[in-house]
């Protein structure tokens, strides 16, 4: 199952929710535990609102991928509701260049904020993401902040994933693996330390192995920075082989496993230009590496 898809399953358990009429926790637990190995069910197009059929038809327009029939259901989707936050996701998701893709994605955000209504996010801030409602909504943040920084705006893409923070500090979406390249790159250290202080149990190779460029990139090399890198390298001993090298990288995969190979790959796809943009940082891991 895709993430989209376990979205729009949340989405039909959370319409299923607001139709019972729970007195208490318990019959609302009880009502989830018999429902445990069933399929959600989904509700007739005719008892959906226009904003549930709009939703409903983005859903379809991704069982049928990229063509005309696709393109004729999410227009009718904004037909049926101009702020669907799921259709101009769709839109940047196949959008063909990254001006394209920021405006469909901000088109997304900027409709989601409208949509939700600004006492929704001062009742709800921190528990974004985990409201089946705002994922939408989530996605089109992440993916307009991404459209930013490859447009050569990286100041402006960490204020969207800063807020992102903020909103879920769960950090379900992996934000914090962003904010730390762009801070590196634009060298807002304050950022870095800000946002890792947030997660200070966190020991994955994305974290370690940044914070390894982080120590270099300050400090140049140091006994700490030498230390980190080691420690990186027993989380995840593929990384550093794909940092050194100058092909092109495998494509990424939807999910990764700690310590996986596919794990490296997510981590050289946002964080080896980054390396390589340090005067001397890959130098300095190549000789570490070569001392192993």
């Amino acid at each position: 199952m895709s993430k989209k898809q376990h979205d729009k399953m949340m989405q039909d358990l959370q319409r299923l929710l607001s139709k019972q009429n729970f007195q208490s926790k318990e019959e609302m637990e009880k009502f989830l535990d018999q429902l445990k190995g069933q399929a959600i069910p989904e509700f007739e197009p005719e008892a959906s609102t226009p904003e549930e059929k709009a939703q409903r038809l983005v859903h379809e327009a991704r069982e049928v991928g990229l063509n005309l029939e696709s393109d004729k259901k999410v227009f009718s989707a904004l037909k049926l509701d101009p702020d669907c936050v799921e259709a101009f996701e769709f839109m940047g998701d196949f959008a063909m260049s990254a001006l394209q893709r920021l405006i469909f994605y901000r088109n997304g955000m900027n409709a989601g904020r409208k949509k939700l209504g600004v006492e929704f996010f001062k009742e709800n801030m921190g528990r974004f993401w985990t409201i089946a409602e705002t994922r939408p909504f989530m996605r089109c943040m992440m993916n307009y902040a991404m459209s930013l920084h490859d447009l050569d705006e990286p100041g402006a893409a960490l204020n969207i994933l800063m807020e992102m923070i903020r909103l879920n500090p769960t950090d379900n979406q992996g934000v914090r693996d962003f904010i730390f390249v762009y801070s590196l790159e634009v060298s807002k250290f304050e950022i870095f330390d800000q946002v890792a202080a947030l997660y200070p149990t966190d020991q994955s190779a994305f974290t370690v192995f940044t914070k390894a460029l982080y120590s270099f990139k300050k400090e140049g090399d140091t006994p700490a920075g030498r230390e980190a890198v080691e420690t990186a390298r027993q989380i995840n001993n593929h990384v550093v082989t794909l940092l050194l090298s100058k092909k092109e990288l495998p494509p990424q995969e939807e999910y990764f496993e700690r310590g996986a190979k596919n794990e490296a790959v997510y981590y050289a796809h946002l964080a080896r230009e980054a390396w390589q943009k340090t005067p001397g940082a890959i130098q300095w891991l190549n000789a570490i590496y070569l001392k192993k």
